[in-house]
């Protein structure tokens, strides 16, 4: 993650070598990685780090929450300050605002202040590439034109978004493997509020249509921003009305498409994004086409319930009563929910995967397990891995479960997880 959040300071010019940056810190999962990535980056970008962390005075415990953060920055050997808002004068000041957009409104203020009371040059705010696709589906919902289709800038004024091409997945793995504590603000799973509603019902019910929903709002987003129009950008690839005319056709209707145009050249469209390359290219190196092309995003596995993944099928997790189910099945199996580090997460196969089957004696690679175990080469990089938060291999379809969470006569808590084929040519 640490390079990602490089390449993003870099590409956006975000921050500068000599400038004195505070961390707005709110002690939810997003703030405290970008706390822990900017210290561990600090030396390597010259910045000098102080912490603020904001109490809006809503809720009984951001006291405890500002404690953490206090906490944290004491232990990094940072400056901290707290600060108070009064987001109910806010609301009375901008009549008609909600309770969280006011509240966003005065924390910004606040935080503005503060940075001139400490000549900072720059407030470092959290906000993550999730976030992004959740502000640009709620404009849309909500109306809006080509500007807020933008979404959240990387950059404004004096506030800058370090972690905004890195997704939640990312932030929980880094957050596990460091051991950092965080603690989860209530309000994102409460259905009262228009952003919970679209980030646990909204969002997964389009992810059934198109898994990659979350990468099409953020490409959305990143063109909208650039100005990037299908129609502009075929012109400069030298095409003829007509086949220019067709790419923004299929740019316009999103997803992924191609098309043959003069010169032996193929154009390829992917969420907005334009490509040309030599027809045939990717004939020629099929291989290495397979390696590169675009897989589906992480997703997270924090509760029970159903994950779509690409046309191949979907991922269930249930959680079971501690007497062992009597079904057995290589697409379904059992594991101590207390034994494995949440979240999960259901992704893509990569290079060096390695897993130790149920009753193995060590870990073997992915690859040599899925041809001992005769799944068709075309399905391999299609079938969904399974992993616990600190990235072990718990479950990939047709495969046996790992030894890693394996029920024990103590086991307490018990999930399955289950693969729901989608793909007639898979033989479970």
């Amino acid at each position: 993650m640490l390079s990602a959040v490089l390449a993003t300071i870099a590409d956006h010019e975000l921050l500068r070598a000599g400038e004195r940056v505070i961390v707005a810190v709110s002690g939810g999962p997003d703030s405290m990685a970008l706390l822990h990535v900017l210290w561990e980056l600090r030396g390597r970008l010259g910045l000098t780090l102080e912490v603020a962390a904001v109490d809006h005075g809503l809720r009984a415990d951001a006291a405890r929450e500002v404690q953490l953060v206090r906490e944290r920055a004491e232990a990094l050997g940072l400056p901290f300050s707290a600060v108070s808002v009064d987001v109910t004068a806010e609301r009375r000041r901008r009549r008609g605002a909600s309770l969280q957009d006011a509240a966003r409104d005065a924390r910004l203020r606040a935080l503005g202040e503060l940075a001139r009371a400490h000549g900072a040059d720059r407030v470092a705010l959290g906000h993550q590439a999730d976030d992004q696709a959740e502000t640009v589906l709620y404009r849309i919902i909500r109306g809006t034109g080509v500007a807020g289709l933008a979404g959240i800038p990387h950059r404004r004024d004096v506030f800058v978004r370090p972690l905004l091409d890195v997704t939640r997945a990312q932030i929980l793995r880094y957050l596990q493997r460091r051991s950092i504590p965080f603690v989860e603000d209530p309000s994102n799973a409460d259905p009262r509020f228009a952003r919970a509603r679209i980030r646990h019902r909204i969002l997964p019910a389009l992810a059934q249509e198109n898994p990659r929903v979350a990468e099409a709002l953020r490409a959305l987003a990143a063109a909208a921003r650039n100005g990037r129009g299908a129609p502009a950008d075929a012109r400069t690839m030298a095409l003829s009305r007509r086949a220019a005319a067709t790419v923004a056709r299929l740019a316009s209707r999103g997803g992924t498409a191609s098309i043959d145009v003069a010169g032996r050249r193929r154009v390829e469209v992917s969420y907005g994004r334009i490509r040309v390359q030599e027809r045939g290219q990717e004939r020629a190196n099929d291989g290495a086409a397979r390696q590169a092309a675009p897989k589906p995003a992480p997703i997270v596995i924090d509760r029970p319930g159903t994950y779509p993944w690409s046309d191949a099928g979907a991922i269930e997790v249930r959680e079971l009563a501690v007497r062992r189910s009597k079904k057995k099945s290589s697409s379904r199996d059992e594991f101590d929910a207390d034994r494995v580090a949440w979240p999960l997460v259901m992704r893509a196969r990569r290079p060096g995967d390695r897993m130790r089957p149920r009753g193995g004696r060590g870990g073997r690679k992915l690859s040599h397990l899925m041809i001992d175990a005769k799944i068709a080469r075309p399905l391999r990089d299609a079938l969904p891995v399974v992993t616990s938060a600190d990235d072990v291999v718990l479950f990939v379809p047709g495969l046996r479960p790992a030894e890693a969470g394996r029920p024990s006569p103590t086991t307490r808590r018990r999930v399955a997880i289950s693969f729901a084929n989608a793909m007639s040519t898979f033989q479970m």
